[in-house]
């Protein structure tokens, strides 16, 4: 039986911050529905990763089950995926930005290359299996540099992204971390998905101080109305058979 992972995402109506609309108008509004509903999207990650996470990802698109996904660019069954978005245009597609490689027996490396990121690859050239060992011996630019080259792939192969996200939550791993991935959407203008709790998130993984937190916080803040809109939202894995 094969199991599929699927990633609600619960929209919750009261947005960070709204780009050009009026502060009151919800994203649930702006998609037709009712003043006061609340929205469920079920969404599909790992695409691209493996002949099967691509047949699960298009049977719940094409089924009915769920309307959005997101590909994991560095992984080697994406050239079919990205194939089959290309004939259901209509499906709301992101990059599942990867900087990990957690299987033992199946690997992947970093499309910006080992050389110009090395603190993001273990001995063997692939990327780390996980969160920790990213946050460990890579540094905010080398991030930087491999989602940028993990989008301009997406482009350079017809692909334009929706929205981004993130693999097993490596770019919650650290406040740095998480500047750039908001950074990277506001200056490419695609929306990026922020689980609510975040930075609790972030604060149990790498135990730091409240007030290096409440910084972060003070830093995502500072962005402006003007400049991005974020989507606030609470993730729950549900596994079904």
């Amino acid at each position: 039986m094969r199991i599929l992972a699927y990633n609600i995402l619960i929209i919750i109506l009261l947005p960070i911050y709204l780009h050009a609309q009026a502060p009151d108008s919800t994203y649930a509004e702006r998609l037709g529905f009712p003043k006061g509903s609340r929205v469920l999207i079920l969404h599909v990650d790992d695409a691209g990763m493996s002949f099967d996470s691509n047949e699960g990802a298009e049977m719940a698109l094409t089924k009915g089950v769920s309307t959005s996904v997101s590909v994991m660019m560095p992984c080697p069954w994406v050239p079919g995926f990205v194939a089959f978005l290309k004939t259901h245009p209509e499906i709301d597609a992101g990059l599942h930005l990867t900087l990990t490689s957690e299987w033992d027996n199946y690997r992947w490396g970093p499309l910006s290359g080992r050389k110009n990121t090395p603190g993001l690859v273990d001995s063997g050239g692939y990327l780390w299996s996980t969160v920790a060992a990213v946050v460990k011996h890579a540094n905010a630019d080398e991030l930087e540099m491999e989602m940028t080259a993990q989008l301009e792939k997406a482009r350079s192969m017809g692909f334009e992204p929706t929205h981004l996200d993130t693999h097993m939550g490596t770019v919650y791993g650290s406040p740095e971390f998480l500047i750039r991935y908001i950074r990277l959407g506001m200056k490419n203008h695609i929306p990026v998905m922020l689980p609510g709790g975040a930075d609790v998130l972030i604060q149990a993984q790498t135990k730091l101080p409240d007030a290096t937190i409440q910084g972060m916080r003070m830093r995502v803040n500072n962005y402006g109305p003007q400049d991005f809109q974020f989507w606030t939202i609470s993730t729950t894995t549900v596994m079904i058979g």
